[in-house]
């Protein structure tokens, strides 16, 4: 290439560095600066704990927190945003304590990558649910967890527990009897679950869950209803190899074990070796509900992932093996949440969706809503899952929570299924939705108050909850 005879290079007139942003070499330029001040006003505060609600309080988020609640309406803070709550209400975000991010909605890839790329969109949409925290129970990883909390992705705080650790030919393991390499639903296999055998090798993997940040781990002590090689009525790991996991979980970090389990003996099994959660139970009997509440276990039902494999399109579509499981377990569940609830064990709401499913998220509201009285749902995903996830800040509006909190229209405790978008994405009751102290969502009434003191201060580029 010849160079053009009127045009050359030459350096700029001065060689001095140019700075980082701000001066500060360690910088990250993609956390966003702190969110002005909001004082909400005149609001009904939806107290979970107590099942009552707080008239016309003045409620005040900074720095990501709730600094006051009190009934001053003359409460003045430099530089906020005054937002006028008058016959609306103020409940604390919610809580999804069985979730699969990286198993999102579209085709199945064979790219390690892309669950990870489609998860920012499922992050999005569950946040504009009004989920302001999930725990994600098999695929998560601490770098999402991290990215998330920079806001780098928009979506709820992020409480990650990697991979499954599952027995060889367990609920983890995804192959077919023909082939040694499968996927499991929507993500590829060795992103989903870890295969551990023996003491030894479970010593180790749990160990390798720890170090990579795990903030629980999640083994499989009965089979599942997706896994096709092993029978639900199935018990998985040994005795042995259940205290060497949660022993050296516990040794390492201390933080809880839970178990994919639905039959009696796989729910006995692993609470009897140091497991303290359960996800699913589906056939769970009182005696066995007695043991949850007596050692202080949690149960996390997930009763619209059977049921939505129940409708079309899924029951069309779904493996034999799958729907002959799905039967076993769909209106189980439905008898043993109300079994656990009578016997007091601690019940969290969890949805475990994929295969497309994501959009019936919020749906779980009514299904539960149908067996007990709305108040006791709503602390299923709000005070009890706070305590699942051993962190006072969620599932509260009180001073020194996190600055989570959503804006409706009617008293959740009377009614819960005001949080129920609506299987078409519609926002049912949702107007408005807080989390760090930053307005992600503005609907209706609250859309118009938002927009008179500067508009959303994160747009999650999507049009609705869907």
């Amino acid at each position: 290439m010849t160079a053009h005879p009127h045009r050359h290079w030459a350096p700029p007139p001065s060689h001095t560095p140019r700075p980082p942003p701000g001066g500060d070499v360690n910088t990250i330029p993609w956390i966003p600066p702190p969110a002005r001040p909001i004082v909400f006003k005149n609001a009904a505060v939806v107290d979970v704990a107590n099942n009552s609600v707080k008239k016309s309080q003045t409620v005040v988020l900074e720095h990501g927190l709730v600094t006051s609640v009190s009934r001053d309406a003359d409460v003045v803070v430099p530089g906020a945003r005054v937002i006028d709550l008058d016959g609306l209400y103020l409940c604390p975000g919610l809580v999804d304590c069985h979730v699969h991010i990286n198993m999102s909605d579209g085709r199945p890839s064979s790219g390690y990558t892309d669950p990870h790329l489609r998860a920012t969109y499922t992050l999005k949409a569950m946040l504009a649910r009004g989920f302001t925290t999930v725990r994600d129970v098999g695929g998560a990883t601490f770098s999402q967890a991290q990215a998330v909390k920079q806001w780098l992705t928009p979506g709820p705080r992020l409480f990650q527990g990697g991979k499954i650790l599952s027995q060889t030919g367990g609920h983890g393991d995804p192959r077919s009897r023909e082939s040694s390499v499968s996927s499991l639903c929507c993500a590829p296999e060795s992103d989903m679950s870890v295969l551990a055998d023996g003491v030894e090798g479970v010593t180790r993997a749990a160990r390798e869950l720890m170090r990579q940040g795990a903030d629980h781990v999640k083994i499989c002590t009965s089979g599942g209803v997706s896994s096709p090689t092993d029978a639900l009525e199935s018990v998985q790991f040994s005795p042995a190899e259940i205290r060497a996991i949660t022993s050296t979980v516990a040794d390492m970090q201390g933080t809880l074990v839970t178990s994919h389990a639905y039959t009696v003996p796989a729910i006995r099994r692993a609470v009897e070796n140091g497991v303290r959660g359960i996800e699913h139970g589906n056939l769970l009997d009182r005696d066995t509900a007695k043991l949850l509440a007596s050692t202080g276990t949690f149960l996390t039902p997930t009763l619209m992932i059977s049921t939505a494999k129940g409708r079309a399109p899924w029951n069309d579509t779904l493996p034999e093996y799958m729907r002959e499981k799905n039967v076993k377990v769909r209106d189980a569940g439905r008898r043993a949440i109300q079994i656990a609830e009578e016997e007091g064990v601690t019940v969290c709401f969890g949805t475990d969706l994929t295969m497309g499913m994501g959009y019936l998220q919020s749906e779980e509201f009514t299904q539960r809503g149908q067996l007990l009285p709305s108040h006791r749902v709503l602390a299923h995903a709000t005070t009890n899952a706070a305590k699942l996830l051993n962190d006072d800040k969620i599932g509260v509006i009180a001073a020194g929570a996190y600055a989570d909190c959503l804006v409706l229209p009617a008293n959740p405790l009377e009614d819960v299924r005001v949080l129920d978008v609506g299987a078409d994405g519609r926002h049912g009751g949702i107007w408005g939705v807080v989390r760090d102290g930053r307005i992600v969502v503005a609907r209706d009434e609250f859309a118009e108050a938002v927009e008179g003191v500067g508009g959303l201060d994160v747009d999650l580029g999507i049009e609705e909850a869907k």
